[in-house]
This record gives C-alpha cells, sequence and structure tokens, in this order.
C-alpha cells in the first residue's frame, strides 16, 4: 500500500520544471517508510512507500532487469504467487518477492490485459521506456484511488488530489455540479471531483498514452444478469461460504501485523469470525463508538470479540472531538466528507496504527447482499404506485396510496412517473427540490438544474432496464454508492498510514452473488408478512417483515452469538441532530450565515436561515446530516478554493 505522483509531457518536452518531490512528499503519510524518484526526458514519478510484502526488496519506482519498464503501484496483488510461477514457467526471472515485479512482466507478456489476470486492489503507472507508451490501469471495483489532469500539454496525475495541487499553475475552480450531486448523494457522479479540471480514472478502466494516442478504455464492469437460474438456497449459501471464505484467507497475506475492523454488526463480525478460524494467532480487533444513547455499538463488538478470542480495543468519540477533527480531515481528503463517521474511522485507524499496519474491513456486504432494506425493499412500493397510476383516476389515487401505507409519502407517491423517478425519492440525502430551493439563480443555471447528473443515472437504468427492480437498484448500490465507501475507506486508513483490505469487494464474489436470485438476499418472513406489507410503506416494514442480507445471516448463524445475525442495521450512525441541538447548530449559523459563505451567491440566505432555524423530525439524523454537508462545502471553500 503505497501513494505516487508523476507529471508525463505528452509533447515529450522536459518536465524538469514540476515539483516532483514536493508532489510526493505531501502524501508522505500514505507511505511512510519510503521513497523514490524517477525522471526520464518527459516523464518523471515519484513514489511513497507503505512496506507490507517482501518488505527489503519493494522500493520503488521498480525497473524491469533490462531497464525497459518503469513502475509506480499503489495496492496488493493477491494471486501474484500463482501468475509469477506462471511467468517463471515462460521463462521469466525474478529479484524479488513482491507482487510490483510481477505486474512488470505480466504486462510485457500479455500487455494490457494482464489486468485480467489480477485479483486484489490496485492503482498503477507503467513506462516503456523503449517505445515511450505509458499504460495506466485502476482495480475493477475503484478501491485504489488515481487522479489526473492537464496542464498545458502534461498529464499530471496522483493517488490523491493534494499531489496535483502542489503545482502553482494549477487553476482552482469548484466543480458546482460535482458539489450538487455531493448534496444530494454524498459523492460526485462519474468521473467528477470538487474541482473541475481534476478527474479520477474511473473503476475498470485502464489508460494509454503514446505519442498519438490517449485513450480510456473499460475492461470489467459489476455483471447485471436479467434472468437467472435458481439453484436453490443450500447451494448459494455454500458457494457464498467458500468464496467469502478463500477471499478472506487471499487477503491474510502479509509480512507485517494485521488486524479487523469490529462494529459488532454482522458484515465486520463474520469477518472477524473467519480470520479467527484461518489465523494461528489472535486476531487483532479495533471497534470505535460515540458518547450518546443510542448510538454505541461497543458491547455488541465486544460480544463477538470475547466470542471470536480477539484482542479487542475499543475507542469513545465525543461531540467535541468530532468538531476538533472535521476541518482537519477535509483538509486531507482535499474534498468534503461524504459520510459523518469518516472522522471516527480515522481516530481508529490512528489507534490501530501503534499495533497493525494492515486492517480488514465488511466494506460491500450491504451492496452485494442487500442490507439496505429501507431502499432495497423499495420496488415493493413502486410496484403499488405502477398499479394504482395505471388503474385509478388522478383524484382517487391520493386516498388508496393511503391505504396501500404510503402515509406521510402520500405526495410524494403522487409525483412518480419512473422507476427513476422512484429511486431518487427514497435514494438521497437531500431531495432535489429541496436542494434546488437552497441554490441561487445563477447557481442553478450553473447547475442546469442537474441535467447531466440526472441522465448519468438515468443511462444507468436503461441498462439495467430488462431486469427486475430489485436487481436494478442493487446495482445502483454497487456501482455508484459503493465507490463512495471504498474512497473513504482508503483515505481516512491511509490518512493514519494504515491499509485497509475489503474481503467482500472481491470481483470473484461479486460475479457469482451478481447471479443469485432476489428472493435470497431479501426474504420475506412469510406469506402473510408479504401481504401485511401491501399495507406499509418500505420504511415501515423493512426488516419486520422481511429478512435483509438472508445468506449473510444464514452464515453468521453458524459462526456468531445467536443475536448477531439477527441485529437490524444500523450503520456507524453519528449522534448529529443532537449535536446540532447540543451547541452545533450556533457553528453553523456562524459559518453559513458569514459574509464569505453568502457573497459566493451559491446559496440563498433566507434559506439557509430556514433550514437551520426548522428542525425537520427526520429518521436517521438526515436534518443533521443536511446541516452537515453544507458545512463541510463551505469549510472546503475556504481552504481549497478561497
Amino acid at each position: 500500500m503505497c501513494g505516487f505522483s508523476g507529471v508525463i509531457n505528452l509533447t515529450e518536452q522536459s518536465v524538469d520544471a514540476f515539483p516532483i518531490e514536493k508532489m510526493t512528499d505531501c502524501i508522505a503519510h500514505r507511505g511512510p517508510d519510503d521513497s523514490g524518484y524517477f525522471k526520464d526526458k518527459n516523464v518523471s514519478f515519484g513514489f511513497r512507500r507503505l512496506s507490507i510484502i517482501d518488505v527489503a526488496h519493494g522500493h520503488q519506482p521498480m525497473k524491469s532487469k533490462d531497464k525497459r519498464y518503469v513502475i509506480v503501484f499503489n495496492g496488493e496483488i493477491y494471486n501474484f504467487k500463482k501468475i509469477k510461477k506462471e511467468l517463471i514457467g515462460l521463462g521469466y526471472t525474478f529479484e524479488t518477492n513482491c507482487d510490483t515485479e510481477v505486474i512488470i512482466y505480466a504486462f510485457d507478456l500479455w500487455g494490457k490485459n494482464c489486468v485480467n489476470r489480477f485479483h486484489g486492489m490496485f492503482a498503477f503507472v507503467i513506462y516503456d521506456t523503449k517505445l515511450n507508451n505509458i499504460f495506466i490501469a485502476r482495480d475493477r471495483l475503484g478501491i485504489k484511488p488515481f487522479y489526473y489532469t492537464f496542464l498545458n500539454n502534461n498529464f499530471i496525475f496522483g493517488s490523491e488530489i493534494k499531489s496535483i495541487l502542489q503545482c502553482q499553475e494549477f487553476k482552482r475552480d469548484a466543480d458546482l455540479k460535482a458539489i450538487s450531486s455531493y448534496l444530494t448523494f454524498r459523492y460526485t457522479f462519474s468521473d467528477k471531483t470538487f474541482f473541475k479540471s481534476i478527474k479520477k480514472l474511473l473503476p475498470g478502466h485502464h489508460i494509454t498514452i503514446n505519442k498519438n494516442t490517449f485513450l480510456i478504455e473499460k475492461y470489467w464492469e459489476i455483471p447485471f444478469l436479467n434472468e437467472k437460474n435458481d439453484l436453490g438456497e443450500k447451494f448459494y449459501i455454500d458457494k457464498v461460504r467458500n468464496l467469502l471464505e478463500e477471499s478472506i484467507k487471499k487477503r491474510l497475506i502479509s509480512d507485517v501485523p494485521l488486524g479487523a475492523l469490529l462494529s459488532g454488526g454482522l458484515d465486520s463480525s463474520i469477518v472477524v469470525a473467519f480470520m479467527s478460524k484461518l489465523s494461528n494467532t489472535k486476531v487483532n480487533s479495533y471497534s470505535i463508538g460515540f458518547d450518546s444513547e443510542g448510538y454505541d455499538e461497543s458491547k455488541y463488538a465486544k460480544l463477538v470479540a470475547d466470542y471470536c478470542s480477539t484482542n479487542h480495543t475499543s475507542l469513545n468519540l465525543d461531540k467535541d472531538s468530532y468538531i476538533d477533527d472535521l476541518k482537519k480531515m477535509i483538509i486531507q481528503k482535499d474534498a468534503p466528507l461524504s459520510i459523518p463517521h469518516e472522522i471516527a474511522l480515522y481516530r481508529i485507524s490512528k489507534k490501530l496504527k501503534e499495533y497493525t499496519t494492515v486492517v480488514i474491513s465488511g466494506e460491500g456486504a450491504d451492496e452485494l447482499f442487500a442490507g439496505y432494506g429501507r431502499v432495497q425493499k423499495s420496488p415493493f412500493d413502486y410496484k403499488k404506485i405502477r398499479l394504482v397510476n395505471r388503474y385509478f383516476p388522478k383524484f382517487f389515487r391520493k386516498r388508496i396510496f393511503q391505504f396501500l401505507g404510503a402515509g406521510e409519502l402520500a405526495e410524494q407517491w403522487l409525483k412518480i412517473k419512473s422507476k427513476r423517478d422512484y429511486f431518487f425519492s427514497v435514494y438521497n440525502w437531500m431531495p432535489f427540490e429541496e436542494k434546488w430551493s437552497l441554490f441561487t439563480e445563477s447557481a442553478l443555471n450553473e447547475i442546469e438544474h442537474d441535467k447531466e447528473l440526472i441522465n448519468f443515472w438515468s443511462d444507468d437504468f436503461k441498462f439495467t432496464n430488462s431486469g427486475n427492480e430489485y436487481d436494478q437498484y442493487l446495482y445502483m448500490f454497487q456501482k455508484n454508492h459503493l465507490i463512495c465507501l471504498l474512497d473513504r475507506l482508503d483515505g481516512m486508513t491511509m490518512a493514519a498510514g494504515v491499509e485497509a483490505r475489503v474481503p467482500f469487494v472481491d470481483h470473484e464474489l461479486i460475479e457469482f452473488v451478481s447471479s443469485i436470485p432476489i428472493k435470497y438476499k431479501l426474504k420475506w418472513k412469510s406469506p402473510f408478512n408479504k401481504f401485511l406489507a401491501i399495507f406499509q410503506n418500505s420504511f415501515k416494514f423493512s426488516e419486520k417483515l422481511d429478512i435483509s442480507k438472508f445468506i449473510l445471516r444464514k452464515i453468521g448463524l453458524e459462526m456468531l452469538p445467536k443475536v448477531i445475525p439477527f441485529r437490524r442495521k444500523k450503520g456507524f450512525p453519528v449522534p448529529l441532530d443532537s449535536w446540532i441541538h447540543d451547541g452545533l447548530i450556533e457553528y453553523a449559523k456562524e459559518i453559513l450565515l458569514d459574509e464569505r459563505c453568502l457573497n459566493r451567491n451559491i446559496f440563498k440566505e433566507r434559506e439557509i436561515r430556514k433550514l437551520i432555524n426548522r428542525p425537520q423530525n427526520l429518521d436517521y439524523d438526515f436534518w443533521g446530516k443536511k446541516i452537515w454537508m453544507l458545512i463541510n462545502v463551505e469549510i472546503w471553500y475556504r481552504e481549497f478554493i478561497d
């Protein structure tokens, strides 16, 4: 696990003017163990290393024996020993025992198709000095980051945006379309970042650069199957169990100590149970909670830790500590934070760095196995809406919706025209209409009422249109929600010099899970419970009348204390509403109603005041989350644009 930066002049001119050492030193937290540089006529690389495998011989940038290829690589290739054995059989010889050298010769033999053979997480750049070509690749799911921009005739890149910002000629312009996407979905869409000129290489894509070509190609995407064979519950449970165990086993390869993040929820608990089974020594586990009632799950983490006999460490985070770290973490991330618990993740990463360098996390299980039941089961409600719209006159529909459990959502249901519209209504942190009311007229014109953002989601709905609604919604989470979680995991753990591995985000596991019928992920408790759901909405019946993550819960029953598999999902909540009422509201007024913020002419003062002064009685601290996001945006502007 490492970090790199670089500059490539596309017209083969010198790149000596670029501050490659400064670009690399600013990400020293990603690689505190070693550094290295490479410069050629029109290419310059910088590298920071966090030593994990073959500690003594993994120095980068690494060259092939004949000096033809130079590579900088961030990540882990878990099947590198198997590939290495194949390459040795074909006549290649090696000087190290690390995966970096394997990537070089795999590229020499298979060219850009080498990425199809790699199992793991990676972002790498290979320079062919003979042909003066560059090849860049990012792993299938986007576990490892890669950012880039064009400055005059130069292609500038880095593992973090801050490397690019070291270039004095770079113009820092905020991308309002990205900010608008953030306010609704908590993340930027497509290849956008919060800076207009900086992009991210999308997951499952690679870039080829030579004198005449700059080509971005997709080499992998999450499968979406329109039809699925039903092979039975036992088959799917057995296969998932085996694939998950193998995935975790691969991620235990390390020459340095490793541990696990343990929240007390199902996903991380299953990971810890498998690690305890596969490890010869006690597993180190770590959890963090909050000092507010209903937000501390440490007792469940302790229950699992005792059951699995781990060496467990638990931390607590209070409001004052949280506020102190907010600005610091926005600066660290070069972006507004996407999830309130990122600060807690950073804190626990700093703590576990005292004992371990690699940590295993349960990210991805909710996206694969339908853990967000309130949204992922909501197509049941959409079918009711579609039925009513088809067979009942408009003046009668609201009453029918209320009879069918819409409750306070009845007015919202009246506006639904498509699956996409319904998805937007249940999957958001700030609804489009409410967000648009905050923007000034000039800001609305600049974002074009989110035309590009809506079209982005529309394309995914068109791609999956022939499948059922449940699989469609799961696909949206896997493609566009998971990347947000992986980005924050990499950012916060690497800020502490820790490598995070994610066994659920294994492409072989994902390819198999994509073939599993939805009824083995989201399962009604009984036919009668399904009948009862007709008269409730998904936010009311989820995890009461149905079972989310059914397959994982069945596996959890085999390995964990019985209370863990039956717990409702909490999702690492942060008590934002109570913190807002308990002092954070004054900070929100101070920063959001300040002249610096208002003079940007992005948000309307009257509407911001209304949002702050009129608490919304929403579940899961969503009123607090809206204010929290606006605070994030303003801090980011002050630190990076002003």
